[in-house]
């Protein structure tokens, strides 16, 4: 019977590993043929005077298309290829309907003085820190396989090997922004890793090499796993609109 048990624990670990695998090779790919629309201004949301929401240029990189177009910082940005910016989450709507390396027009307002100035929309540069979170995951992973294979059946040799898995897909699962099916679930399986990742870890921590008495209790060891769960549910239903949060007068960036 254990030994049914660790065949099918391989086998499933296997089909999961090499559909992590497969994502992360297409999702690599996807980071180099699709990059967003990007003006080189970092927008932020700023309460005005009279209690309304404008959007303030926080930053303008130079040399970058909104610097060239003359934008600087302390711009308010009033409208983007003629639609009207009324937070920082308009202004990457309005950027992807323009497209990349397109031309648009940007009215903003200097002084209570509406001025207009012709971007053309570029695209933002792959971090280079990517790479090596990508590294990182392929040796977590390579670690994970080597731990698992020569100690199958030990235990948590399992245990450990899931830590590993997860902890690659968190440093390999990257969206592009393009938010399509599969880019969408990139999105939230780096999502759950980044979450269930600690509490992972530190259930390994506490259970190696031998699990003390007070966790052999049934269903203890489900109460760590508790807190990272009601955080992925909360963020699923927020950001499928199903729950919904004030919002607060503070400060919000939004890096282009």
């Amino acid at each position: 019977m254990r030994d049914l048990k660790t065949q099918f624990a391989s086998a499933l670990l296997f089909v999961l590993t090499v559909a992590a695998v497969c994502c992360a090779v297409i999702n690599f790919r996807q980071q180099s043929l699709y990059h967003l629309p990007d003006d080189g201004v970092t927008w932020v949301d700023r309460v005005a005077g009279n209690g309304q929401n404008q959007v303030l240029a926080l930053h303008v990189t130079p040399g970058s298309q909104g610097y060239n177009a003359g934008i600087r910082a302390g711009d308010v940005l009033l409208q983007v290829a003629g639609k009207p910016i009324a937070n920082t989450v308009d202004v990457p709507q309005a950027l992807q309907q323009v497209g990349v390396w397109n031309k648009t027009e940007y009215i903003v307002r200097r002084d209570n003085v509406p001025v207009p100035a012709q971007v053309i929309v570029g695209e933002g540069v792959l971090d280079r820190s990517l790479y090596y979170q990508y590294a990182v995951g392929i040796a977590y992973l390579l670690i994970g396989l080597f731990v698992y294979y020569r100690r199958v059946g030990t235990p948590r040799s399992v245990h450990f090997y899931v830590l590993c898995l997860t902890s690659f897909m968190l440093s390999c699962f990257h969206f592009t922004g393009k938010l399509n099916a599969f880019d969408e679930g990139i999105y939230w399986g780096n999502v759950a890793a980044g979450l269930l990742a600690p509490t992972i870890f530190l259930h390994f921590c506490l259970v190696f090499p031998e699990r003390p008495a007070w966790l052999k209790r049934t269903g203890v060891s489900a109460l760590f796993y508790i807190p990272a769960s009601t955080l992925l549910a909360v963020y699923v239903l927020v950001g499928k609109g199903m729950l919904r949060v004030a919002a607060s007068p503070v400060e919000v960036n939004w890096f282009l």
